[in-house]
């Protein structure tokens, strides 16, 4: 009998299954009965996907020997794969019972636990396994799997590293240790990891896909691209390695390959949320025409509508642990220059709804006990409270909040953690920061019971923008960090300028409209470095004796109807020269320079010599550039932020041409505090008259940055806006009834 099993074990080994199965089931009609035999065509029975023939051999097999671990550990893995989870832990709970030291079972419980989504669970019993049997590399790696799920990344990356260790040719291990590290910020190091765990295994679909996104955020397209096309040869089915070769596409610009890999995508997973508003929302950085913007904004508004006819369906695919990770948010949508609230409202909306349909309601939060007789609990999430237009505008929102009046909480949903971070860590009561996980920051806010809760900015980001969609706290709040309407209407309020808004503002908002004073922060006065205050024009490679024009907003931001004044500039100044910066990548780069040199054509212009494109360089490099350059041509439609402050702290002019809505009058704002109205254009003619003055009238442009520098203190550091900021949180807490009079104006229905 023994020799004809192992003859069995042999088949079953080298893949010939049907035959092993004919081999046992012959034994095993053989008396007397022999549980081993029944145990292994139970295994047989499974590989060939004959679950229920699998569920009776092993039953006959416990029955004969109730007292052996091995079996129950072979029925529970039979229910895990007919996906009876809960019957698995009992089985292996019964098996453990029978062998105390059985550490495969407690791994395998382990591994049920932690897909039933009990990880707190899970992990001591991985640790209880690899009590039992130190050298369990399987365990360490589930251990880490766990852990990771858990967010203890430390703790994950010391438990993959040691099955690496025990193990070196252990593929999941290495691809462990880049995830932990992807989530510790290091990006480097975790791809060293997906390398090394795709050598060893080079179809480890996951490992490329995680590979992939980590090139990606280091900047590296085109080498995540070519990740992905070798992972297809390997899994040409796999629904992520198109959708993510379609994001490539879509970041480059290339919106017709973008669309056939995301169609592609949808044919392998039809009616994915996740790819349906990858499609949806598909939107170009840079636009051929004024009217392309039109036509597409049309066309976004009807696949949105779309998106809400086929509601239920897309979200009755969506399971609840994919929501946070599933949707994306409309970032391109503010570029084209119209109102957008009737846009932003219809997406926020399907959001909305698809998380009332997918994820359970959280507590009423509405029901919080008054915050009459203790600090004020203020919450503030983003992604960006690190060195960045986002952070370096709204820091001093927290910084300079009265911690005898506030309990400051935040939220940072990123792991970048400069100087900038430091300092806001700490004058926080808590600080919570993880990569890019929804779940944790949807629980970690419920649980505090805010009061009130701050969003610098919605819509940059797409986790803040889906944690926005939720109500976290009794009272919302979004800044103008993306200056257009959220849309959500879990969002109550939203905080602007009065010097930046139009008299109709509130039609733009789908939020009660709040104003804050001057330019709504107080904004540190940028310096420049010692060791470049002396660099030239020569050491950026701009011309010596051309009057330079800087426009330096990035190139999504540039509405094609910027390209008539660029042009009408230059040929009112054949001595002028625009100075922009490269696009986030050459694509970009080369199609907005191809559209700008299509209207120089159009002008009957030479281009040649005109235009100086520069790579992008660092803070002190770009004011220095600042400095050398004779006037700013402020974007229209989508005017400067950072970009105008760090002129005007430079003391370079900046002529502006005030939009229809706040983010095309920011510039204007700004040049109203610092008592330098004349740089306000009325018209494009008058636009192009102030430019020209400004950059072939040296006396005159003298005249205006000594008056700008001299009245710097009207716009930097200075302490009103955040004072301002906190006692309008403290009367929408306290005295919430006081509001419209106090600076806010009733919202349109």
């Amino acid at each position: 009998m023994a020799n004809t099993l192992a003859e069995a074990l042999a088949l079953l080994q080298s893949g010939r299954v049907d035959d092993a199965i004919r081999q046992l089931t012959r034994l095993a009609s053989m008396p007397p009965p022999n549980a081993d035999v029944l145990r292994w065509l139970a295994i047989a029975h499974a590989r060939a996907r004959d679950f229920e023939k699998a569920q009776l051999a092993i039953k006959a097999a416990i029955e004969i020997n109730p007292a052996k671990a091995d079996f129950f550990l072979t029925a529970a893995n039979i229910q895990q794969d007919l996906g009876n989870l809960s019957t698995a832990v009992e089985l292996l709970q019964q098996a453990n019972r029978i062998h105390p030291n059985f550490a495969e079972g407690r791994n395998n419980l382990g591994i049920i636990l932690a897909d039933l989504g009990r990880t707190k669970e899970a992990i001591p019993v991985f640790l209880e396994a690899i009590r039992l049997k130190p050298g369990y590399a399987r365990a360490y790696v589930n251990l880490a799997a766990a852990q990771l799920r858990s967010l203890l990344f430390e703790d994950a990356l010391a438990s993959a590293r040691h099955a690496a260790a025990l193990q070196p040719d252990y593929a999941h291990a290495h691809h462990l240790c880049g995830g932990a590290l992807v989530m510790l910020g290091n990006s480097i190091a975790a791809e060293a990891n997906f390398v090394t765990a795709l050598q060893l295994k080079p179809d480890f679909v996951e490992a490329s896909l995680l590979l992939a996104k980590t090139l990606l955020k280091m900047k590296r397209a085109a080498e995540a691209e070519q990740v992905l096309q070798r992972a297809r040869t390997f899994s040409p089915n796999h629904d992520e390695i198109w959708s993510m070769l379609g994001d490539i596409s879509a970041q480059r610009d290339d919106l017709s390959t973008a669309v056939a890999a995301y169609d592609h995508a949808f044919t392998l997973r039809p009616n994915d949320i996740s790819i349906a508003t990858r499609i949806s929302l598909l939107l170009p950085n840079i636009y051929e025409s004024s009217a392309h913007v039109s036509a597409c904004r049309i066309q976004i508004g009807l696949r949105i509508e779309q998106l809400g006819a086929r509601l239920s369906v897309l979200a009755d695919g969506l399971r609840p642990g994919r929501f946070g990770d599933a949707i994306s948010n409309c970032f391109l949508l503010a570029y084209q220059g119209g109102n957008d609230r009737e846009l932003q409202r219809a997406y926020a909306d399907f959001v909305g709804n698809v998380a009332k349909r997918v994820l359970p309601p959280g507590p009423n939060v509405l029901a919080r006990a008054d915050p009459q007789n203790r600090r004020i609990r203020i919450g503030f999430c983003s992604r960006f409270f690190y060195v960045s237009t986002v952070g370096n505008y709204f820091a001093s929102w927290i910084t300079d909040l009265d911690r005898q009046v506030f309990e400051i909480f935040l939220y940072h949903t990123h792991v970048v953690d400069d100087n900038l971070t430091k300092g806001l860590r700490a004058v926080s009561d808590h600080f919570y920061q993880v990569e890019e996980n929804f779940e944790f920051f949807r629980n970690r806010i419920h649980a505090d019971e805010l009061d009130i809760l701050i969003y610098p900015e919605i819509g940059m980001d797409r986790i803040v923008y889906l944690l926005a969609a939720f109500r976290l706290a009794p009272i919302q709040v979004s800044g103008w960090g993306h200056p257009v309407t959220p849309g959500h209407r879990s969002i109550d309020y939203f905080i602007s300028c009065e010097l930046m808004e139009p008299l109709n503002a509130q039609a733009h908002y789908n939020e009660q409209l709040l104003y804050l004073p001057g330019i709504g922060t107080r904004y540190e006065l940028p310096t420049v470095a010692a060791e470049v205050v002396s660099k030239t024009r020569s050491d950026y490679q701009l011309p010596e004796l051309a009057n330079l024009y800087l426009f330096p907003q990035s190139m999504f931001k540039i509405h094609p109807a910027n390209d008539e004044i660029l042009v009408n500039a230059m040929a009112n100044d054949p001595k002028g020269v625009l100075v922009m910066f490269a696009g986030q990548n050459e694509h970009i780069t080369q199609k907005f320079v191809a559209r700008l040199f299509a209207a120089f054509k159009a002008k009957g212009l030479s281009s040649q010599g005109r235009v100086k494109i520069l790579p992008a360089v660092g803070h002190d490099d770009y004011k220095r550039i600042n400095q050398l350059c004779d006037v700013m041509l402020d974007t229209i439609l989508w005017s400067g932020g950072n970009t105008s402050l760090d002129a005007l702290a430079m003391g370079l002019p900046i002529v502006s041409l005030p939009g229809e809505f706040m983010r095309g009058r920011q510039t204007m704002a700004m040049l109203t505090l610092l008592g330098v109205e004349e740089l306000i254009a009325s018209s494009p003619e008058d636009y192009l008259r102030i430019a020209f003055r400004l950059a072939t009238d040296k006396t005159y442009r003298q005249g205006i940055s000594q008056r700008i520098i001299a009245n710097q203190g009207k716009i930097f550091d200075d302490p009103a806006p955040p004072r301002a900021f906190a006692k309008l949180m403290e009367k929408l807490v306290r005295e919430p009834a006081t509001i419209a009079a106090n600076g806010g104006v009733t919202q349109v229905q």
